[in-house]
């Protein structure tokens, strides 16, 4: 499955934030404990990119093979818009947690750490992207 439409896009986006904060409200915040339940979501939200990024097609991209493992975009740019709002996030919440009290700094430390991995995975792909385009 493809996902090629604007309107797809954002149906995915929007659904699949809306799942994972609904299955965070109603099922893995009462199973578990709040640093756990961190984490689940963290990795949760993660996939949810990753998958997002395995699935979306821009136009004139092969829709019929897989990505290569590193491509999250179809052309350089968004990869870099993408990523430099990620590295923005990645360096509010390492500043966030950081000037929390040790017992308050779990939470930014993960989103930071979440922020900076997708970070870099969409500038990589960008990079990568880029260098394709200018080779001879």
């Amino acid at each position: 499955m493809r996902i090629t439409t604007i309107t797809g896009k954002i149906i995915y986006i929007v659904g699949g934030f809306g799942l994972i904060l609904a299955l965070n409200f109603f099922i893995i915040d009462r199973l578990v404990n709040a640093a756990l339940d961190v984490l689940i979501v963290a990795v949760l939200n993660v996939a949810y990119v990753i998958l997002g990024a395995r699935t979306f097609r821009g136009e004139g991209e092969n829709r019929e093979d897989p990505r290569p493992w590193w491509r999250a975009t179809a052309r350089p740019a968004a990869g870099f818009w993408l990523g430099a709002a990620l590295a923005v996030l990645a360096f509010i919440s390492c500043v966030g947690a950081l000037a929390s009290k040790p017992e308050n700094s779990f939470v930014p430390a993960v989103a930071c750490i979440s922020y900076a991995l997708l970070a870099a995975f969409y500038l990589n792909s960008s990079y990568r992207l880029r260098t394709l385009d200018t080779a001879p």
